[in-house]
C-alpha cells in the first residue's frame, strides 16, 4: 500500500482511539461526574492541530491527484475541503464549549453534549466517508508514479516524510494523550453508565 495511504488509514485509527476516549468521559459528564476535562482538552487541541498540519493536506495532495485521474471518482467522492471546513468548524465549536466549561461558566449539559456528540459524530461520519469512498478510489485510480509524486509534494509543501524512521509530527502529543487516558480509571465503567 503507498506510504501516504497508509499514513492516512493511521490517523483514521488513532482518531477513532482519542474519540473514545472523550466518549468514555462523556459518558462520566452523563451521571453528573466530572470527567477528565484536561485529558479532553489535550484530545480537541490535538484534534485542531493535526489534521490542519498533516491529514488534510496529505487528503488534498492525493485528492487532486485523483480528480486529475478520474474526475467522476473525485464526484463520487464529493467536496473534500467543504467536509474538512465542516469539520474544523465542528472542532472549534467543541474546543468552545469546553473552554466555557473550563473557565466555570454554567452552561446546560444537555447543550454540552449536544455540542460534543455533533462533533464525535461528523468526524466518525467524515472518517467512514473516507474510508469507504475515498481510500478504495486513490487505490483503484493513482499509479504508482502519482504516488511518488505526491510524496515528493508532501516533502516540499508540508515537510511530511514517509517511512518508519520518519516521527510523525505531533506523535508526542499523541502518545502523551494515549498514555494518559490509558492511566485513568474506566471512572465511566464503574459509574455504571
Amino acid at each position: 500500500m503507498p506510504k501516504i495511504l497508509d499514513r492516512l488509514r493511521e490517523d483514521h485509527k488513532n482518531m477513532a482511539r482519542l474519540f473514545d476516549l472523550i466518549g468514555r468521559e462523556l459518558k462520566v459528564f452523563k451521571t453528573g461526574e466530572h470527567p477528565d476535562y484536561e485529558l479532553v482538552k489535550k484530545i480537541v487541541d490535538y484534534c485542531l492541530d493535526y489534521p490542519g498540519q498533516i491529514h488534510h493536506p496529505l487528503e488534498d495532495l492525493v485528492f487532486r491527484k485523483l480528480k486529475a485521474r478520474d474526475p467522476n471518482a473525485g464526484r463520487i467522492v464529493g467536496d473534500l475541503d467543504r467536509e474538512h471546513a465542516k469539520l474544523d468548524a465542528f472542532t472549534r465549536r467543541f474546543s468552545a464549549a469546553l473552554a466555557n466549561v473550563l473557565e466555570d461558566e454554567l452552561l446546560p449539559r444537555d447543550w454540552f453534549l449536544e455540542v460534543a456528540n455533533d462533533f464525535l459524530g461528523f468526524s466518525r461520519r467524515h472518517m467512514q466517508m473516507e474510508e469507504v469512498l475515498f481510500f478504495p478510489a486513490l487505490r483503484k485510480h493513482l499509479t504508482p508514479a502519482d504516488w511518488t509524486d505526491a510524496e515528493a509534494a508532501a516533502r516540499r509543501e508540508i515537510g511530511w516524510t514517509a517511512g518508519a524512521d520518519a516521527p510523525m509530527p505531533l506523535e508526542a502529543a499523541y502518545r502523551e494523550i494515549m498514555a494518559w487516558g490509558k492511566a485513568a480509571p474506566d471512572r465511566a465503567e464503574a459509574a455504571g453508565a
